[in-house]
């Protein structure tokens, strides 16, 4: 530790030294070259066209940055017949702007050197109609592509590459920059800029789907600023002044985007192009997530992750496999001295220590060593203490832990998690992802959730969802997640989970609602009755007490109470048909008490048709099944004969004197359902008058066919009683299809 110390305080001291020497010739000769020289012109050239990709270096130029380093910018607009790599290697520029494919020039043996990194993130993406379906790379398979050899084809070849999807199989067309290719079909996909053209796309009324590099691991750099290696050796003072301008002007540009967008809309040619404050500023909002300037010090320029993009090249093939990045990266002079003079510093100070440690060192390390040994003792029996609390704590409220490594996209598990699920620690398969556990109805949920928190969408969440147990039965869980550490770049990279037992509760809950639902159910059903009870039988019964009084007159002629008496039996039938009506409801409503069974729909079929033997012959219908994709369903045995009676022998009522009846019976299998589609080519209902009403009680729509207007309520009700729905088509004179849905 000694050692340590003395290290460190010589090394500053002679860096003061160093440093006040240096201060003062530059304090001495800075204004003597300032004056003499004035300032320095520099070429600067840009990516693309004005707009607010560049506007750190506009703010640069218009506050006088560059003017305080003693250099006289020129900004040169790029276009898509300009490469700013060949503008600085040919000597047309002194720095340029382009993406983090200029490894590749480097790797080519070209003179460039990276000086800062503006864009964390890489912009590129590649954009597709929201109606062309295609979402993935896989689907750009065989398709046409407009990119540019400059500007994005190389993320494209990597995409593809890491994807299988072979080059050869792909067409490549020449950027027009013409967003109107896209929409008119010309091409099946196009390279873009997430900050630029989505809302262009969007301003014009199209959805587009953005197909991302970065979502399939390809997280490269955007825009850097370079240089070529030959200033970078000749006048690296120049550039460093150059560099810290540029970068004082992309923090003003991001604090003041409204005042910088302003700006950009004075500069020749941005009006023309139809650009708009509002777009500059929705361009300012969507670089934010690109440069991090909250996160990483705008301009940070990470090694090893110029190394990581190098690596994938030459995974790729798109690098020689003995490249490096050796000599890329530009190094400040003041830089290059501490490492001159740190290695000065260890040569003469390693003899001083030696010395220093002879005399000193043993006395001083062994005092530290003792003390150090006590606090750790210390610590660890504090330590222990907080630990078996903690063990007890979670112990207690039934948690579970786990941890999720975003870059290994391995999972670690709390041992007392994997017997909380009721398996074995010994049994319990390494490979195992307890997503993998979860029910397939909640998967899609967990799913969603846990790609926000990988994305960095959501830094933490909470949610219920079922796991399989080890006795292969699902228990409800409440899970909370939380991103707990971030890489460099400030992308997530360790969850932290915890799992709580909540199943008794979570069963509790779900009889609770089921038994709010059967309340509600029954409500609407009580509205229901009360309206038969207010129309259907209040009409009849006013009726009976005015005949009734009316029959009591002792002077009414005797024809008159004759015609009295038949309109009471009239009455007196009108009630019992309501009365029956009711108990035919009530009876349909008591379904979903009845036991079910696994039930042959062939066999059911069958037994039905045997009953109305006389009314199908009659119709001359023809009847056709088709069960092959399911033949048994599990269901209360009355509850389906009920719902095939009533569909038949309306089919049969309503039947089309134009044509020979043919009904048709088949079943499809579904996730969770079984589906019945019962068709005929009868009358058919008018959809867009009865619609709604199709399945409300008396509801009759051929007025002059006798029925009651029961029937489809009742197999409707018996249907949603047991779990299930109904949906109905039709078309007048054409025909009728319902599709009934039976859980599984």
């Amino acid at each position: 530790m000694k050692e340590i110390k003395t290290n460190n305080l010589m090394k500053i001291n002679f860096h003061l030294f160093v440093y006040f020497i240096c201060t003062l010739m530059t304090g001495l000769l800075l204004p003597l070259q300032a004056g003499a020289q004035g300032s320095q012109k520099i070429k600067l050239q840009l990516k693309w066209l004005h707009q607010f990709q560049f506007a750190g270096y506009y703010a640069a130029k218009e506050k006088g940055y560059y003017k305080e380093a003693g250099l006289d910018v020129e900004l040169l607009e790029g276009s898509s017949q300009i490469t700013p790599v060949n503008m600085v290697t040919e000597g047309h520029a002194d720095f340029g702007i382009t993406g983090s494919d200029i490894i590749l020039s480097h790797v080519e043996k070209k003179s460039v050197v990276v000086t800062s990194v503006i864009f964390q993130h890489s912009p590129y993406v590649f954009i597709t109609m929201k109606d062309s379906k295609i979402k993935a790379p896989s689907d750009l398979a065989g398709k046409k592509i407009m990119a540019s050899d400059a500007q994005g084809w190389s993320i494209l070849k990597s995409l593809f590459l890491i994807e299988g999807i072979p080059l050869k199989g792909v067409s490549l067309i020449k950027h027009s920059w013409t967003n109107m290719d896209l929409v008119n079909g010309k091409v099946d996909a196009i390279s873009a800029y997430s900050t630029v053209e989505p809302q262009q796309f969007r301003n014009m009324g199209y959805e587009v789907t953005l197909i991302k590099p970065m979502d399939y691991g390809l997280d490269f750099y955007g825009d850097v600023i370079f240089t070529s290696r030959d200033l970078a050796n000749r006048k690296p003072g120049l550039v460093e002044k150059f560099n810290n301008a540029s970068i004082k002007g992309w923090q003003y540009a991001m604090s003041h985007p409204a005042e910088i967008a302003s700006l950009i809309l004075k500069l020749p040619g941005v009006k023309d192009r139809g650009i708009t404050k509002e777009s500059l500023m929705y361009e300012a909002k969507e670089m934010r997530s690109l440069i991090l300037s909250d996160l990483v010090e705008i301009g940070h320029i990470n090694p090893g992750r110029w190394q990581n993009i190098l690596n994938i090249y030459k995974k790729l093939g798109l690098a020689e496999k003995n490249a490096t990045i050796d000599g890329f990266i530009f190094k400040t002079p003041a830089a290059k001295k501490i490492l001159y003079f740190d290695i000065l510093l260890y040569t003469l100070g390693t003899g001083v220590l030696l010395f220093v440690l002879g005399v000193f060192g043993y006395w001083q390390l062994s005092k530290l060593v003792l003390k150090k040994t006590a606090d750790l003792q210390n610590e660890i029996l504090t330590r222990k203490s907080a630990e078996q609390r903690l063990e007890l704590a979670i112990e207690s409220a039934g948690l579970g832990i786990w941890d999720w490594n975003l870059v290994t996209r391995k999972f670690n598990y709390d041992p007392k998690w994997i017997k909380m699920l009721g398996y074995e620690i010994k049994d319990f398969p390494k490979s195992t992802n307890w997503i993998d556990l979860i029910h397939p109805e909640d998967h899609d949920l967990v799913e969603e959730r846990m790609t926000a928190l990988s994305e960095g969408r959501e830094l933490s969440n909470n949610m219920a969802y079922r796991l399989k147990t080890g006795q292969n039965y699902w228990t409800w869980v409440l899970a909370f997640c939380k991103i707990v550490s971030f890489d460099d770049t400030g992308k997530a990279s360790h969850v932290l989970g915890t799992h709580l037992d909540i199943d008794v509760i979570k069963g509790k809950e779900i009889k609770l609602q089921e038994l709010t639902k059967q309340l509600r159910k029954s409500n609407i059903e009580l509205e229901k009755f009360a309206y038969i009870a207010s129309h259907n039988l209040r009409a009849p019964l006013v009726n009976l007490i005015s005949l009734t009084e009316m029959q009591a007159e002792e002077n009414a002629p005797d024809g008159m109470r004759k015609e009295i008496d038949q309109k009471i039996n009239y009455c007196v039938h009108q009630l019992n048909e309501t009365l029956n009506d009711l108990i035919e409801i009530v009876a349909c409503k008591s379904d979903d008490q009845i036991k079910k069974e696994v039930l042959d729909l062939e066999n059911e079929l069958n037994l039905i048709l045997k009953s109305i033997e006389s009314q199908v012959n009659n119709s001359g219908g023809k009847i056709a099944c088709d069960f092959s994709e399911c033949q048994k369903i599990y269901f209360p045995k009355r509850a389906l004969n009920s719902i095939l009676i009533n569909l038949l022998t309306n089919s049969l009522k309503y039947k089309s004197d134009d044509r020979q009846l043919l009904i048709s019976l088949k079943t499809v299998n579904k996730r969770d359902h079984t589906i019945l589609y019962f068709s005929d080519n009868g009358l058919g209902i008018d959809m867009e008058k009865f619609g709604k009403k199709i399945f409300g009680l008396y509801q009759r729509y051929h007025p002059k066919i006798e029925g009651k207007g029961l029937g489809l309520y009742i197999i409707k009700s018996q249907i949603e009683a047991l779990d299930g729905k109904i949906e109905v088509d039709s078309i007048p004179d054409v025909g009728t299809t319902f599709r009934i849905y039976f859980k599984k």
